[in-house]
């Protein structure tokens, strides 16, 4: 990565929150993904893994901590030896995860207060690089650590919002689009994910889940900025540590994350989303 180390808070960075009202929805793998996109278009770009219950990007990315811990530390004195914790380096990426804390098997189980404490550090005590941005990988729904990143004070925070098409998802994403109004956080927008399935015979895409009535989608609220069908060889993939933007086999799913990448770094530069409804290529109104 180039630049020095940062060792202080990068308040000016802004945060990029996927998020999501429900989980089984892939939010991970956008996190992942569009991290990895953002990176590949110039970006020096930090993932933060945040959704301590489930912290499942670093198996995304082939990294493993076997050895299990025997304690964890939470916050540690200026200047002390554990004041700061070390951003992994992988596939262009700087990586904070609690995975890096524990043990494969081991869980976190933190009162609201401590898991807020955990965040904090993961963003504000990981030595980065000077990101130009941080992804940061949120757990499902709308509870203690959400509402902590949500209202982040010295940083912008942008929310990304993942859902699958069917109509559960998109009444539990309204559930956190209502409580996003009550926040400074701006919303980038959604991105509909296992959007259909790709035929690995044919390449031709069939609808997984029925889709959600109009009057209740989220469509009308944000805007959809793109739609990734779903490959099992992809899955497969990334199950072993090779998501798709490294290893490129499934183009139709690239193509959604390059996409993704550039209206999300749109929005970024032009400092506010576009009307809610808009579409553009690859988009739907």
């Amino acid at each position: 990565m180039p630049g020095e180390a940062s060792t202080a808070d990068p308040g000016a960075v802004p945060v990029i929150a996927v998020a999501s009202g429900k989980g089984g929805v892939g939010k991970t793998t956008v996190a992942v993904n569009l991290a990895l996109a953002l990176a590949a278009a110039g970006r020096r770009v930090g993932l933060v893994d945040a959704d301590l219950y489930g912290p499942d990007v670093p198996r995304m990315l082939g990294l493993r901590r076997r050895q299990e811990a025997r304690e964890l530390t939470l916050f540690s004195a200026r200047g002390g030896p554990l004041e700061r914790l070390q951003a992994v380096e992988r596939h262009g990426l700087q990586v904070a995860s609690a995975a890096f804390l524990i043990g494969d098997n081991q869980g976190l189980g933190l009162e609201a207060s401590l898991a807020q404490l955990l965040v904090r550090r993961l963003i504000a005590d990981t030595t980065w690089q000077q990101p130009d941005c941080l992804v940061v990988d949120l757990p499902p729904g709308t509870a203690d650590v959400q509402q902590f990143v949500f209202a982040l004070r010295r940083r912008p925070v942008h929310v990304l919002i993942v859902v699958t098409p069917q109509v559960i998802a998109h009444q539990d994403v309204r559930r956190l689009l209502a409580d996003l109004r009550r926040r400074t956080a701006v919303s980038l927008g959604g991105v509909e994910n296992f959007s259909g399935l790709i035929c690995a015979h044919c390449g031709q895409l069939t609808p997984m889940f029925p889709v959600a009535p109009a009057a209740e989608s989220i469509w009308g609220l944000v805007d959809r900025l793109v739609s990734v069908p779903f490959s099992p060889a992809a899955a497969a993939d990334a199950d072993q540590g090779r998501p798709v933007m490294v290893t490129r086999a499934v183009p139709e799913q690239v193509a959604a994350f390059e996409l993704l990448a550039a209206r999300v770094a749109e929005r970024l530069r032009d400092g506010h989303p576009e009307s809610p409804g808009a579409a553009g290529p690859g988009g739907s109104p």
